[in-house]
């Protein structure tokens, strides 16, 4: 298994593996930003996405239209990251650079948390 990364809100905690053979650019640019604190909101109409906001740009790399719960992704140009816990229609294709291997169901809780508050803060940092 590959380098990991922790995102945290409160007490509460979702690890995600790095997939650094897939997306190495955007994996560094990543990494080189950690730790991170930011904030989390919620899609609108795409599904059951949290964006994060990120202070790095990169170039696309390992994109993809069909996501599954757990993929975390980059939308280049944007500065930011998309978490996807459900299902999940992005409007466009994302740089696939991380897949949670803990706490898929923390995720739903954030959801409906930031659905109902519309944020929360987070950190991101290596585990």
């Amino acid at each position: 298994m590959g380098r990991s990364f922790e995102i945290l809100s409160g007490n509460q905690r979702v690890v995600a593996t790095l997939l650094e053979r897939e997306a190495p650019n955007v994996t560094r640019a990543f990494c080189e930003h950690l730790p991170c604190e930011s904030f989390s909101v919620h899609a609108k109409f795409a599904g059951d996405e949290l964006i994060v906001m990120v202070p790095f740009f990169c170039e696309p790399e390992n994109e993809i239209f069909a996501v599954q719960p757990g993929d975390i992704g980059y939308y280049p140009g944007r500065q930011t990251i998309c978490i996807f816990y459900g299902d999940t229609e992005p409007f466009g294709e994302v740089s696939v650079f991380a897949k949670v291997t803990e706490g898929l169901d923390t995720l739903k809780q954030w959801g409906r948390e930031i659905l109902s508050v519309g944020s929360i803060p987070v950190q991101m940092r290596e585990s």
